[in-house]
């Protein structure tokens, strides 16, 4: 009785993840950065983010509009440490998980999503600290502008290119006023890479 018991509820559970199509449907996809990713503060210069580092997408299934929405979580996302300077470190990370979207724009696909990011500071003496910053990533236009006004500075992202599943993701902020690098300046990402797999819009 206990193995047919236990046979039956697991085919109940097979069931219910085959029929629901939050589970049937999830699809990931997993965006590889290329040596084109990096962050920039104003005059301070580009940090190229390693290339390789990667980060999952969860897609979920088309709505109504025909869009398809994604979440990450801050454990689909593996960006290595970058070198600021010759033994101090940039560590990036999600603190948060996030959702957006995947929509066709004037016949363009394009990827939109809001994100808390985690930069953490490491220095050979011990020195360093956290500090977390909302960014909005997208293939279309972002701006960042420095603390006092002075600059800013729009960057264009690339739409997903079919068949090679190439795109630029670009989001901008303002560096806070203590920060170690660049200090209140407008500072700037570009994720550059590939993804193994996107859902197919109509």
């Amino acid at each position: 009785m206990e193995k047919r018991h236990l046979a039956a509820v697991v085919g109940l559970a097979l069931g219910l993840a085959i029929a629901d199509p939050a589970i049937a449907d999830d699809q990931v996809g997993t965006l590889s950065l290329d040596g084109l990713s990096f962050i920039t503060f104003q005059g301070y210069g580009n940090l190229t983010l390693p290339s390789g580092s990667t980060i999952k997408f969860h897609f979920g299934t088309p709505g109504p509009d025909g869009s398809v929405g994604f979440s990450i979580a801050p454990s689909d996302v593996a960006i290595g440490p970058i070198t600021a300077e010759p033994g101090v470190t940039i560590q990036y990370a999600l603190a948060s998980s996030t959702s957006g979207t995947v929509q066709k724009v004037n016949g363009a696909l394009q990827i939109a999503f809001g994100a808390n990011v985690q930069a953490t500071l490491a220095r050979p003496d011990g020195a360093g600290g956290s500090a977390t910053y909302a960014l909005t990533f997208t293939t279309q236009t972002a701006s960042a502008t420095s603390a006092d006004g002075s600059q800013t500075v729009q960057v264009d992202g690339v739409p997903v290119v079919r068949g090679a599943n190439y795109v630029q993701l670009v989001g901008g902020a303002t560096n806070r006023t203590d920060a170690a690098v660049g200090p209140g300046s407008a500072v700037y990402s570009v994720l550059s890479g590939s993804f193994d797999q996107i859902p197919a819009l109509p």
